[in-house]
């Protein structure tokens, strides 16, 4: 559902884009301008909506944001540390 959203609204987006340019490359008149404005109004505010949605998405918990590049060392550090906090602390009884 989240993808579906995301997807339609970048679609959106697109469509809104280039709509703009269309307006811009066929129309020669003063409704040109009028529809390249329009178009490029609602790329802005879809893209504005898609933003919002992608941090309170991230918010929630639906979706979650990672990096391009993740250092196999700090991977492995935190991987003994969440091991570490698993383990319980032998107890002796003497």
């Amino acid at each position: 559902m989240v993808n579906a959203v995301i997807i339609g609204l970048g679609l959106i987006v697109l469509f809104c884009l280039f709509r703009a340019l269309y307006f811009m490359v066929t129309s020669k008149d003063k409704r040109q301008g009028e529809g390249v404005a329009n178009f490029l109004m609602l790329r802005v505010t879809f893209s504005a909506i898609l933003v919002a949605f992608l941090v309170v998405a991230n918010y929630v918990g639906w979706i979650e944001f990672h990096g391009p590049y993740q250092d196999p060392r700090l991977v492995q550090t935190e991987q003994n540390q969440e091991g570490q906090s698993l383990e319980k602390p032998a107890v002796d009884n003497k």
